[in-house]
């Protein structure tokens, strides 16, 4: 796949998801962006939302598609914009190939979590991870890459292609969405909960009435859900 298709693909998936969520135009958010260094000596872009106070908790996301910029500030505006923030809660967006993470999960997540105890404090204590397609493939590679940092586990869809063990996530509380229409997300979704259960993992799966790939999630609902954890 071409750079210039993969572009092609991520404006339509956020174009579709601006209109399915009822909005017509990206509304422009004050989003910090941070260069990590990874111990490749590879870089790392994030994207960060701030609460105006100290934050409570911190949710990192990663994007659809080929994990690209545009496709990450598109899903944190969709789900976490401007609810997580005024709920108190930071965002860390991370570019990334959800998939990738199988093999380089290890050194993105020590850099992530490293700048996140730098500067967001206690509130580092705190996490949910979130993803969604690609990203809700990566969530799991990333979470595994810290088990004893993970609260929560957020895929909207998502699903587990590994072979390492869920149970180190035993003590995350992990919510599975997907669209009933997403027929080729369906079973691999249901799958995946079927492997968290068997790891003796709280998992809430939901089949989502009326909804394919890209699903319409009301950013409270989801915040009431992270509060719950």
């Amino acid at each position: 796949m071409t750079g210039p298709l993969r572009i092609g693909i991520g404006a339509v998936v956020v174009a579709a998801l601006l209109l399915a969520c009822g909005a017509t135009e990206p509304e422009a958010r004050q989003v910090e962006w941070v260069q990590l260094t990874l111990e490749s000596g590879g870089t790392l872009d994030i994207a960060v939302l701030r609460p105006e106070s100290a934050a409570k908790g911190v949710v990192v996301a990663f994007p659809w598609g080929a994990g690209d910029a545009g496709l990450l500030l598109g899903l944190m505006q969709s789900y976490w914009d401007p609810a997580a923030p005024d709920a108190g809660y930071a965002v860390v967006g991370v570019v990334a190939y959800g998939p990738g993470l199988e093999r380089n999960g290890g050194e993105v997540m020590a850099a992530v979590m490293g700048w996140i105890d730098e500067n967001l404090g206690e509130a580092g204590d705190k996490v949910v991870m979130t993803g969604a397609s690609a990203g809700g493939v990566g969530v799991f590679h990333a979470a595994l890459a810290v088990p004893d940092r993970v609260g929560g586990i957020i895929a909207m869809p998502g699903r587990y292609s590994g072979e390492a063990s869920l149970e180190v996530l035993a003590d995350a509380a992990v919510w599975m969405m997907v669209g009933e229409g997403d027929t080729n997300w369906v079973g691999r979704s249901e799958a995946t909960a079927g492997k968290l259960e068997a790891a003796g993992v709280e998992v809430t799966h939901e089949v989502v009435r009326g909804q394919g790939h890209v699903l319409r999630v009301d950013q409270d609902v989801l915040v009431r859900w992270i509060e719950g954890r």
